[in-house]
């Protein structure tokens, strides 16, 4: 299971957040791609991912979720566990690992992220040309596990059909749309992404 964990946050603020950040990625996903979530007992907030999300759309979602929280009372650095299933990031022999995502910096200059997979090779990535491997990180991968309950327990839901119209997103998937257009949007976007998260950040706390 594909998640990302928020804690300093209350379960609405958090769902308001990411539909917010859907928002900004109006020509990226299918309508069916959902997000699901859960308040846990320790004012942390779990947000289930889809599987056609990319490790470059988590490390983005985990950016601008971070810019939201860093200043809320009790915050902790938001993470994100996947599995990895794509190349947008990584090489494919990485495919099928683990891997844990943190925020590096939310800087305007220098955006990042820190990815560390489950045999603890760990690099770097700025959303601009390669990843690079951090030597000697002293990192080592560790998943805590999620309570058992969560299976079973209705959690609410929301999908991008939901927050965005189906006109707009069946337009953005004719076959002229491309993936570099798509790539396109994720690095324009990102930019103003972070601002709306520190305008958050300014009203709410």
């Amino acid at each position: 299971m594909d998640y990302i964990k928020v804690k300093g946050l209350q379960k609405d603020e958090v769902i308001g957040l990411v539909k917010e950040w859907i928002k900004l990625y109006p020509h990226s996903f299918n309508p069916e791609v959902n997000f699901w979530f859960y308040q846990l007992a320790d004012n942390q907030v779990v947000i289930g991912l889809h599987d056609d999300l990319s490790t470059l759309a988590v490390s983005l979602l985990v950016i601008y979720l971070t810019s939201a929280v860093k200043d809320a009372q009790d915050a902790e650095p938001v993470v994100a566990f996947v599995t990895v299933d794509d190349n947008e990031i990584l090489l494919k022999q990485n495919y099928g690992r683990r891997a844990k995502i943190v925020a590096k910096s939310t800087d305007d200059d220098s955006t990042g992220v820190i990815i560390l997979l489950e045999n603890n090779y760990c690099v770097d990535y700025y959303f601009h040309g390669k990843a690079h491997k951090i030597k000697d990180s002293q990192l080592v991968f560790e998943e805590p596990a999620l309570p058992e309950s969560i299976e079973n327990t209705e959690k609410e839901e929301i999908f991008v059909g939901d927050v965005i119209p189906k006109k707009i997103i069946e337009k953005s998937l004719e076959p002229d749309a491309s993936p570099w257009k798509k790539l396109m949007w994720y690095a324009i976007c990102t930019v103003v992404g972070l601002g709306i998260g520190f305008l958050l950040v300014y009203l709410y706390f």
